[in-house]
């Protein structure tokens, strides 16, 4: 199917009311009786005590489900499960429903305000506050969302480890705290089914146990030259560190390699299972990943979740600058419309693009959405999701064949037969566009093939960065 054909099937709401006929699309304004009885875990004590969790850890674990409607969170997993299975789309286009916009709403009352709900007692007339009430105000819902489906039965496994949110320098990434240590990225990560061990949790390194979270993950300047030095002079490149252990340069280069130094420190690593309805936030600086699920397991089913992320305007910009996620004058939620969730997708594509193994036409119709309507984006954002693109087509045009990609949407025989000349013009075009603000990102797309086509590392840059798991 051309990209044209599908962007025009995308369009057709009716299209996925049929894909999932128990879900709703379309709503813009829903009422705003919550369905979350917060009040009963704890109130502001608890929540005082998950933001010192989340500020001395890097993560805390939220036990209380993110709502009481059971039949919500059930038709979202639903939703994602036969996006996946049954549609063979990514789990992401369950974004396009009403149901999504629900428990994303759950989300925001939970952590950044819960104080506008009607109380059924005096009792509970006082306002409540987020978790990240300390700096609510300058924290924002900010349209970093996925949904996530992993099938251990598959041999599937999430992200590999890495961080969310990698600043350009040390100054940099002090400032992407509070002064009170709240980062200024929070990621909340909502399992829809149980995640396990055995189907794939997530893990993390705390923060006390890991010396890039505060101090950064790229050698000094003077360390790197004289590395460089070294290396020309053919001599040992062990360094010693503070505390007189050494480790080889490259190690240095690794935030693993940092903070699994020794045998203990892997006792460090936590693993983080939820039942349905449990979640967790989670920095933009703690190393987490999702694990391989158990084939063999006697209870292996798929891990399915689903993502929010909340940021400071100054840090992150909302990708979604025109849009509002919050009331109206009646009381009543402001959600996207079915044409911007589309494209909030579409996007979402294409930023992660290696994860969902898309085909060409399904790469090239989600860019000619985003690209007619990129004034809706966030400016930075929008650069980022263009880059991505073009990183995605010259993975094509280099021979990556298509028929290998896991979701060939839409199209069984499998005929996009490789990148044409449109999309030469495409690389072309966004290539000269963008290239004065991206040149880190071209420089590692033109690195990171060597001569002969093989992936090659390249010091100082980590896959760590810029990923939501």
């Amino acid at each position: 199917m051309t990209d044209n054909n599908l962007l025009s099937q995308w369009s057709n709401i009716n299209y996925w009311r049929r894909l999932c006929p128990y879900l709703t699309i379309g709503n813009t304004s829903i009422d705003s009786d919550g369905t979350t009885s917060i009040s009963n875990d704890g109130g502001d004590d608890t929540r005082e005590k998950l933001l010192q969790l989340l500020i001395n850890d890097g993560y805390a674990l939220i036990d209380k489900s993110i709502c009481d409607d059971v039949n919500l969170q059930k038709n979202v997993c639903r939703g994602i499960t036969d996006m996946e299975v049954e549609h063979s789309l990514p789990a992401t286009f369950v974004l396009l429903f009403d149901e999504t916009w629900k428990l994303a709403r759950e989300s925001y009352h939970l952590l950044l305000q819960d104080d506008d709900r009607k109380k059924d007692t005096q009792q509970h007339q006082q306002s409540q506050k987020g978790i990240l009430h300390r700096n609510s105000s300058t924290m924002t819902f900010n349209f970093d969302m996925l949904a996530w489906y992993i099938d251990p039965k598959l041999n599937q496994a999430g992200f590999s480890p890495h961080r969310d949110r990698q600043p350009d320098s040390l100054a940099d990434l002090k400032q992407s705290f509070y002064s009170d240590g709240q980062a200024k990225y929070v990621t909340h990560w909502i399992a829809l089914a149980d995640a396990t061990p055995e189907n794939s949790c997530l893990y993390v390194i705390p923060k006390q146990f890991d010396p890039g979270y505060l101090q950064g993950d790229d050698m000094p300047e003077e360390e790197e030259e004289e590395e460089e030095e070294e290396e020309e002079k053919e001599k040992d490149t062990n360094k010693s560190n503070d505390d007189g252990s050494f480790n080889n340069n490259d190690q240095l280069e690794d935030p693993l390699s940092r903070a699994l130094q020794t045998k203990q420190s892997y006792q460090n690593i936590r693993a983080l299972p939820r039942t349905a309805g449990q979640s967790v936030i989670f920095t933009h600086r703690i190393l987490h990943w999702g694990s391989r699920g158990n084939p063999h397991a006697l209870n292996n089913h798929p891990r399915v979740a689903i993502s929010f992320v909340y940021s400071d305007t100054d840090f992150e910009a909302s990708y979604l600058p025109n849009q509002s996620f919050s009331k109206d004058s009646k009381g009543n939620w402001n959600y996207p419309s079915f044409e911007t969730r589309l494209l909030l997708v579409c996007a979402q594509l294409l930023i992660y693009y290696q994860r969902f193994n898309l085909s060409i036409s399904t790469l090239r119709a989600c860019y000619q959405y985003c690209k007619a309507n990129s004034d809706q984006l966030d400016e930075n954002y929008k650069k980022k999701v263009f880059v991505e693109y073009v990183k995605a087509m010259k993975e094509q045009r280099d021979g990556i064949p298509d028929c290998d990609k896991k979701s060939d949407i839409n199209d069984p025989n499998c005929d996009d037969g490789g990148a044409n000349s449109d999309d030469e013009e495409a690389l072309l075009e966004e290539m000269l566009n963008n290239s004065g603000d991206f040149e880190d990102d071209y420089d590692d797309m033109l690195d990171e093939c060597s001569d002969n086509g093989e992936t090659q590392p390249k010091r100082r840059k980590h896959d760590l960065n810029n990923i939501n798991i």
